[in-house]
């Protein structure tokens, strides 16, 4: 079966480390060629297999693929969106969101937030040091913590634009 293999440069090796051996990949799209490269070499597979995301189209267009995957945390769905646009029948995109433990916590707390936004006042993102030495209950107002342990700034960033658009905060 033939693949092409759509996805995040910071996520390429966790999702090539899953996908079945058998699985032959006819192109690899990402956002950043030149570190995809590193992992590719780690991993053994060609470089010639990397294309950049601004090539999606044509890679879309003019490989051969049973199934494109587009690989993507599961609350971000922009690569799945960006290949739609490009007349692909649905049951030829399968979209894998692997979730880590992190990632289970993160949707989890999200999912959450935007159920009960309007119970909230204010919220706040960021490492260890917000998730466990920020005291909820001494604040006037309430509070909701998306502090996780090791989690970046991108992260704190898409949860913060996240809680911004459901209605809370």
């Amino acid at each position: 079966m033939r693949i092409l293999l759509v996805t995040w440069t910071d996520q390429l090796a966790a999702k090539l480390q899953i996908l079945n051996p058998g699985l032959e990949c006819c192109g690899i799209v990402v956002d950043e060629v030149e570190p995809a490269k590193k992992i590719l070499e780690k991993i053994g597979l060609p470089n010639e297999l990397l294309h950049p995301m601004y090539d999606l189209k044509e890679c879309v267009r003019d490989f051969y693929y049973d199934y494109i995957i587009c690989s993507e945390q599961a609350w971000d769905k922009s690569i799945f969106l960006e290949v739609q646009k490009y007349d692909v029948p649905k049951n030829k995109i399968v979209a894998l969101n692997c979730l880590s433990y992190t990632d289970f916590w993160l949707e989890r707390a999200l999912r959450y937030y935007k159920e009960h936004a309007t119970e909230f006042e204010m919220f706040a993102t960021g490492i260890s040091l917000t998730e466990k030495g920020l005291d909820i209950t001494q604040f006037r107002r309430k509070l909701f913590n998306f502090g996780h342990s090791s989690q970046d700034l991108y992260y704190n960033f898409q949860t913060a634009k996240f809680a911004l658009t459901c209605g809370g905060a």
